[in-house]
């Protein structure tokens, strides 16, 4: 068997499988540098908790969510629009909450969707 024609078949199978692991990484790095990151800016641990909190990603300005269960891990999570700021009243009411934000903007959360995700 000539041996010249045995490198040359392992230099292009190593060249794919290099291409192969290059891409892929590439394809894991983009994903982890775009993923969003979420901080907790304030709370209101009341009876449901009330959590807003910053969604910074790579690219933009960020975004703000508020979180209302049980936890600051889990709820239900409202976006809030943009330009509404992150600074809303929270308004607890027997039928669910109400959050108002400074631009006259309100958003009424029904006890129903955080009540079963306890």
């Amino acid at each position: 068997m000539d041996t010249a024609k045995k490198g040359c078949l392992l230099n292009v199978l190593l060249f794919v499988l290099g291409a192969v692991v290059g891409t892929g990484m590439t394809a894991v790095l983009a994903v982890l540098a775009f993923l969003p990151s979420r901080d907790t800016i304030s709370a209101d641990p009341g009876d449901p908790g009330v959590w807003v909190k910053e969604v910074d990603t790579l690219l933009g300005a960020p975004e703000y969510e508020v979180w209302l269960g049980g936890s600051e891990d889990h709820g239900h999570v409202v976006e809030v629009p943009a330009g509404w700021g992150h600074s809303p009243e929270v308004v607890r009411q027997a039928d669910g909450v109400e959050l108002r934000f400074g631009n006259s903007g309100r958003i009424f959360v029904p006890a129903s969707t955080y009540v079963g995700g306890r």
